[in-house]
This record gives C-alpha cells, sequence and structure tokens, in this order.
C-alpha cells in the first residue's frame, strides 16, 4: 500500500468514527520578504488554509509587513529572539538552554516580543516557538508574565496547558536535515497517519491538531511539489485547518 492509500485509509477510520481531523501549518524562520516566502503564502492563498509564520525578531525586516497585508489568512509567532546556539560544543543547538543565566534568555525574549507587537499588531499572536524545538524547563514558568500565551515544540504534547500556555506542537517534519533535503513522501506522510492514529485510539491527546512543520527557506523542488501535493490531497477530505485564535 502506498503512503497516499495508507493516509486515505486513516482518513476513512477517522470519518467512520464520526470525527473530523484537525490540522495547522507552521512555518518556521521567517525574517523578511522573500520569493520563497511569497511561494509559501500563495500556497496559503490557493487552498485557503492558514498560515503561521515563526518570525526570527532579531534583524526582521519592515517588508515583512508587506506579506501580512497581502494574505489574511498569515499570523506571525515569535521564534525565539535571534535563532543563535548557546548549547555548549557536543550539545544539541540550543538558543534557550541552560548554557547562559536564565535573565539573558528572558530578557531578549521580551524585547522580541515587544518588537513584533510593534511591527505587526493584530497579525502577531504571542506564542514562542523555540529555535530548534527545544528549551529550558526553566523557561515556560516565566513565559505568561512576560505576556506569552502559547508555545510550540515538536512532538505530541503532554499537556494542553503548561505554566499557564496552550501547547500546541508540530508533528510532521518535511525535512531531512542531515541531508537537508526533503525527507521523502513516505517519512512526512508516516509522521502524519502516526499522529492521526494516535489521536483517533486515543494514545496522545486527541484534541491536539495535527501539526505541519515547513522551512521556507529550506525547501527544495520537492518539499514544493509535496506541499502542493498534500494540500490537494486533503482538500477531498473534511480536514479542518485550525488559526492561531482557535489553536491559542
Amino acid at each position: 500500500m502506498s503512503s497516499w492509500n495508507a493516509l486515505q485509509e486513516e482518513l476513512k477510520l477517522w470519518a467512520q468514527s464520526g470525527q473530523v481531523p484537525t490540522m495547522w501549518w507552521r512555518d518556521d524562520d521567517a525574517q523578511q520578504d522573500s520569493s520563497n516566502l511569497r511561494k509559501l503564502s500563495q500556497l496559503s492563498l490557493d487552498y485557503q488554509l492558514p498560515l503561521h509564520l515563526a518570525v526570527i525578531p532579531k534583524g526582521v525586516s519592515s517588508d515583512l509587513q508587506n506579506v501580512f497585508a497581502d494574505n489574511s489568512r498569515i499570523m506571525a509567532l515569535q521564534h525565539g529572539y535571534n535563532h543563535n546556539n548557546y548549547a555548549a560544543i557536543g550539545k544539541r543547538k540550543c538558543e534557550l538552554g541552560d548554557d547562559r543565566p536564565i535573565t539573558k534568555v528572558i530578557q531578549p525574549l521580551t524585547s522580541g516580543l515587544a518588537q513584533l507587537s510593534h511591527l505587526l499588531g493584530q497579525a502577531f499572536a504571542p506564542v514562542l516557538v523555540p529555535p530548534w524545538n527545544r528549551l529550558s524547563t526553566k523557561i515556560p514558568p516565566c513565559l505568561a508574565d512576560l505576556g506569552f500565551v502559547g508555545l510550540s515544540t515538536l512532538g505530541p504534547r503532554s499537556d494542553r496547558l503548561l505554566c499557564g500556555l496552550t501547547q500546541v506542537n508540530v508533528h510532521i517534519d518535511i525535512i531531512d536535515w542531515k541531508q537537508r533535503r526533503f525527507a521523502g513522501e513516505t517519512r512526512a506522510l508516516e509522521q502524519m497517519i502516526h499522529h492521526l492514529s494516535a489521536r483517533r485510539l486515543g494514545l496522545v491527546d486527541a484534541d491536539e491538531a495535527t501539526g505541519l512543520m515547513t522551512h521556507h527557506l529550506a525547501h527544495d523542488s520537492e518539499c514544493w511539489v509535496f506541499c502542493q501535493q498534500l494540500f490537494e490531497f486533503l482538500q477531498a477530505y473534511p480536514v479542518n485547518w485550525l488559526s492561531a485564535e482557535e489553536l491559542f
């Protein structure tokens, strides 16, 4: 059975159970207007899908406003502060880890929150997306007091609410980061089917929308083809793509 047929069978099982699967779309590392970002936005427009851009505050360009102005379905989230790696040599990359005093981690996040709020206004949702989807356990307890309402990392969430934050993660990574290319249909679709199936069977939080993660700046041609194929394929099924307002 092909991966597309396997996805079709999973969606049929959802339909038979009388449920409608929810999904959401998060794209990371936005900083400025670009041809790749416009291509991503066009997919959102073509398929009428809410698109959540995780924006890096440090070095963000004012021309990013134009992308939001041209597509009301786009909402910005906060992608750390500068996407720098502060982890010690030999450790996994992390901007918001334990390798700096917590005050040196929190202060830039506060600055980034104010910066994106000022630049993007109502198109910005105060949701933190940690670079590399990692952060110290010391950080979440501080975020609500700073003004954040949500948190998004990678993998099934353990709890909907974490330290006063609504947590909604992503579950499908379409890029093979070791090769820095498309991970392939089989791997990407298996990740989607796995999370949908686990939700349906009650093995993970059934209310957490299945999250698609893309990185427009790192896409090769196969990534773009897959995204269009996936969105086209799902048009035939009652899938509910959620907005930031519904998620967080």
